[in-house]
């Protein structure tokens, strides 16, 4: 059997850690995103990168969070089509609030480095831990 950790591994400590808890694999995500090849606004990247803890929203997803007594949100698929012209407007203008910018727990972790730097590092990082 295979294990694949994911989820808040940003750096060689946490790639160090799930494989040697037993995973055969790791999956990078948010420590992607900021890299020039994400393509992505910006104001998100900036937003990922000062996120030293991630914000709850009301409703995130699949998964609606109301607690407000607020009718519930659409479900995902019918969400982000509703909100897409907003989306792409704030994008345009780089405009967080309007931007939807999720991102793991791993934010402050991020650089803005190249895609293919990013991973050397972190396999160096992983290797020295491990070795």
């Amino acid at each position: 059997m295979h294990v694949l950790a994911a989820g808040g591994i940003a750096d060689g400590r946490g790639m160090a850690a799930a494989l040697l808890l037993g995973a055969s694999a790791v999956q990078i995500g948010t420590a992607l995103l900021r890299c020039p090849e994400a393509k992505i606004p910006s104001a998100r990247a900036d937003a990922i990168g000062r996120a030293a803890h991630p914000s709850l929203y009301r409703a995130s997803g699949s998964r609606p969070r109301n607690r407000s007594g607020a009718p519930p949100p659409a479900p995902y698929p019918v969400q982000r089509g509703l909100t897409q012209a907003m989306r792409d407007a704030a994008a345009k203008k780089n405009d967080i609030r309007g931007i939807q910018a999720r991102a793991g727990q791993s934010g402050g972790l991020t650089t803005v480095d190249p895609a293919g730097d990013v991973v050397r590092r972190l396999w160096e990082e992983t290797q020295t831990l491990l070795s």
